[in-house]
């Protein structure tokens, strides 16, 4: 359960923190006081969307820090080793998100990073936050039949998350079954192009490297009479000067010399090898220039052939890919395709089979979620109709309607074909009758907004038994209700308290009256500043809140004298439901 929360920077707020109890807590205050920015404040701890308009003016980074108890959640536990912010034996789970006006996000449990996305899976052990206009989305048919999955529970859970699997194995074996059977025409077409392709790069016998190898040569070949002329020039300069003494002759003629002198000083020895060593080189490379003149070749017709050749390659280059490579794994896409066309028959009778084999699994799988189904919603109906009662609402009647729609082109379904989605077979609709002598109806088509909120409210009583959720938050879920069914209403809160921590804004001092902590949020001016307070209130400023509430501005004795009759009545029910549970 949640412990502690300070928010930092966050819309109005420069600092607060808050310590809650176990049970029922309760947030009041004026209308635009700024209650919900603390359930802002929460969901951003556990991973909710940052906007650039909820950091307070003037703040370079907003930051959120909240502490929580998980002990006997050993699921939690597994998944906080498995990210690698495990656990204190003190079972104590800190978490603090702080955001850059850039938006950047530094988040860490227990003292380690981790990604946004962690702290979105930890929330899911942790809150059921029910937002005030939450209750709308009973109103559509996907949400009542993921509703009617989770009170279900876990065995319908795996049906359908196998049907899920199973489901997108067809419709993808479908569409490749389809992508088979498309118009004749369209197919020979591409079996003429593909063969066109194919023969044009196999006639081309491509080598890999070939083209980098053939512009090697085409350079050589445009430049063998300049080789050829250095190549002669070297030669007749090293050996064979018609002009003169060639270098082998010159040197010939310094070795003798050097070599009388040598005789007489011998620190000429040195030079004299020198000279002899330069003398052998120069004839070796006189030997080796006349060999590789001889080699240079003048071929105006295989440069011709290069230059075709390599106008073929970049004319396939240009069509299939850039490289020789890439050119031939595009040929044996090609080949592979053409493969399968000429199996095609072969293929698509395979896939038939396949699909056919699908259809029966899906069918069987989806009357089976169907009869989960069924058997949970005449559950479901009892316990929703037995919390309708607690909440004023003790004539209403409740009915799950589950229908299929017939499609030939489904799977079998009780001897019937018929249409199947994501979520199976059936199609789930809410049927209320909330006055006697009425016909049930769909939901979307007589509830009020009191009416919904104590649907989603009844919903919320029952699934947090299955889920067994720490911590619930319901934020201003009172719209629309007062009197006696804002009693009723805050009962069920109250119940609810007993068994998991409660956070609720309200409006109602019935609401307020059950809590057992309660907190005032109001805006102060300091300077040229608004900032929102967060205080828990003491006894008598608890009746003098209560007494705000029951009476608008004006604070009598009368209204305080009110508020003390229902925190008395409030720890009298709180008592017999404590004595009741026990």
């Amino acid at each position: 359960m949640l412990q502690q929360i300070v928010v930092r920077n966050i819309a109005l707020i420069d600092r607060i923190s808050l310590e809650f109890d176990p049970g029922f807590n309760v947030l009041t205050g004026e209308t635009g006081a700024g209650k919900s920015i603390i359930i802002d404040a929460l969901s951003l701890a556990l991973g909710g969307r940052f906007s650039s308009e909820m950091l307070r003016s003037g703040a370079d980074q907003a930051v959120i820090e909240a502490v929580f108890d998980i002990e006997n959640q050993p699921e939690l536990e597994a998944y906080l080793e498995e990210v690698g912010a495990p656990l204190d034996p003190d079972h104590m789970l800190v978490i603090q998100r702080e955001i850059g006006a850039n938006a950047k996000n530094r988040c860490r449990v227990n003292g380690h990073l981790v990604p946004v996305l962690v702290l979105a899976k930890i929330g899911e052990y942790l809150i059921d936050i029910h937002g005030q206009h939450e209750h709308q989305s009973l109103l559509f048919p996907e949400k009542q039949l993921e509703l009617l999955d989770r009170y279900c529970g876990k065995t319908c859970m795996e049906l359908r998350e196998r049907f899920q699997g199973l489901y997108r194995e067809w419709q993808e074996r479908l569409a490749e079954f389809n992508r088979l059977r498309q118009d004749e025409s369209e197919i020979v077409r591409r079996i003429d192009l593909l063969q066109f392709q194919l023969d044009e790069i196999n006639r081309a016998k491509l080598v890999l490297d070939e083209d980098e190898d053939l512009l090697k040569e085409k350079e050589l070949l445009r430049s063998s009479e300049k080789l050829f002329q250095a190549a002669s020039l070297s030669y007749q300069a090293l050996y064979d000067n018609e002009n003169g003494q060639s270098a082998v002759e010159l040197l010939a003629e310094a070795e003798r010399m050097i070599s009388q002198a040598a005789e007489i000083d011998d620190r000429l020895k040195p030079v004299l090898e020198m000279l002899r060593e330069a003398a052998c080189q120069a004839e070796e490379a006189s030997r080796e220039i006349r060999g590789y003149q001889e080699q240079v070749q003048f071929d105006p017709e295989r440069l011709a052939l290069i230059e075709d050749r390599l106008d073929e390659i970049n004319r396939l280059k240009r069509k299939y890919g850039s490289s020789i490579a890439e050119i031939l794994l595009f040929a044996e896409k090609c080949d592979k395709e053409l493969q399968e066309i000429s199996n095609r028959e072969e293929h698509s009778a395979r896939l038939a089979s396949e699909l056919e084999r699908l259809r029966s699994e899906l069918g069987a799988l989806a009357e089976e979620l169907s009869r989960l189904r069924r058997e949970g919603a005449d559950r479901l109906e009892q316990a929703i109709v037995a919390q309708l009662a607690d909440l004023n609402m003790a004539k209403t009647r409740f009915k799950i309607q589950l229908t299929q729609a017939d499609s030939p082109e489904g799977v079998p379904f009780g001897g019937r074909t018929v249409e199947i989605g994501l979520q199976g077979a059936d199609r789930a609709e809410f049927m209320v009758a909330p006055n006697p002598g009425e016909p049930l109806k769909p939901l979307t088509k007589i509830a009020s907004g009191g009416e919904l909120s104590r649907m989603m409210l009844a919903l919320k009583a029952i699934l947090a038994e299955l889920d067994q959720t720490p911590t619930m938050v319901f934020d201003e879920i009172d719209v629309g209700i007062g009197g006696r069914t804002a009693q009723a209403v805050a009962e069920k809160i109250l119940l609810i308290g007993q068994a998991r921590q409660v956070l609720c804004i309200t409006h109602l001092p019935q609401i307020a009256s059950m809590a057992q902590r309660h907190f005032f949020i109001e805006k102060e001016i300091v300077g040229d500043r608004t900032h929102v307070t967060v205080r828990p209130l003491m006894m008598n400023e608890r009746i003098d809140e209560l007494a705000r509430m029951l009476g608008g501005a004006q604070v009598t004795e009368t209204t305080r004298q009110h508020a003390r009759e229902m925190l008395t009545m409030a720890e009298n029910l709180r008592l017999h439901r404590i004595g009741h549970i026990n």
